[in-house]
């Protein structure tokens, strides 16, 4: 009975120290200021674990301000502890990010200017344009702090220029290598055979594949042509392959408006 008696007579006096217990309001205040700063820092971003430890921590101890008061106390400290420990953490990972980043976006720099050096933009027009739309987009998340996503798309970028460059290059070789054979195929010279004229000559496929081109012939060959209504079999004549457009519409309208041949005609 006496042990009975020595509870009830404790039971006030914890109720009294349970009821002294005050939610701690100012410093779950405190812990969300400290949240803030950290977004602010970009900690979601640059610490996303120490930054949900200390939210987790936080809606806990929200929760236990309610119903466990003392508890409440130690764990609104454990959020304030953890979101500073976010705002550190983020700060120095942002910093190191944004020096990789500016890295990323030099070296895109880097192979676009060598991707537009090999004429990336006229022989590999596709792959160039991806290639900076995504150092557009690049640069766009650097101003915006996204120090990460930067780094991704300018590298993403540097690798495209470099291929957009290779791409170009392969493309000028092979058209280099087509118009070898095309300069091959046809000749720079023609031996005069029986029956023929520089109408003739001209009109060829290997030669012009346009009989009123003939002119150019004549006039890259007045040494030998006096007349060019007069050639002779055994004569070896320079077939020109360098001219401009200007000298072709000229050679054709030479040889449409010259009109009948005559001996000597033409000089």
């Amino acid at each position: 009975m006496r042990k009975w008696f020595g509870l009830l007579a404790l039971l006030p006096l914890a109720l009294l120290l349970a009821g002294c217990c005050s939610p701690p309001v100012k410093e779950i205040s405190l812990a969300k200021a400290q949240l803030t700063e950290a977004r602010e820092e970009g900690a979601p971003l640059y610490a996303p674990e120490k930054y949900r430890e200390a939210e987790n921590l936080l809606s806990q101890a929200e929760a236990e301000a309610k119903k466990e008061c003392q508890k409440s106390w130690k764990t609104v400290k454990l959020a304030q502890q953890r979101a500073q420990e976010a705002i550190k953490a983020a700060a120095k990972a942002k910093a190191i990010a944004r020096a990789e980043a500016q890295r990323a976006l030099d070296r895109a720099r880097e192979a676009m200017a060598e991707a537009r050096k090999a004429q990336a933009p006229r022989y590999a027009p596709d792959l160039y344009a991806a290639a900076e739309d995504l150092f557009k987009k690049a640069q766009k998340e650097f101003q915006g702090e996204n120090y990460l996503l930067s780094k991704k798309e300018a590298d993403r970028a540097a690798q495209l220029a470099l291929k957009a460059k290779e791409a170009a290059i392969k493309v000028q070789k092979e058209l280099a290598r087509k118009r070898e054979e095309e300069r091959l195929a046809r000749p720079t010279t023609h031996i005069v055979l029986k029956g023929e004229c520089l109408w003739i000559i001209s009109s060829y496929p290997q030669i012009y594949g346009n009989p009123f081109m003939w002119p150019l012939i004549y006039w890259a060959n007045r040494a030998q042509i006096h007349d060019p209504d007069l050639i002779y079999p055994g004569q070896a004549f320079t077939i020109p392959r360098d001219f401009s457009p200007q000298e072709k519409d000229r050679a054709v309208y030479f040889a449409k408006t010259r009109g009948p041949w005559s001996l000597y005609d033409g000089k």
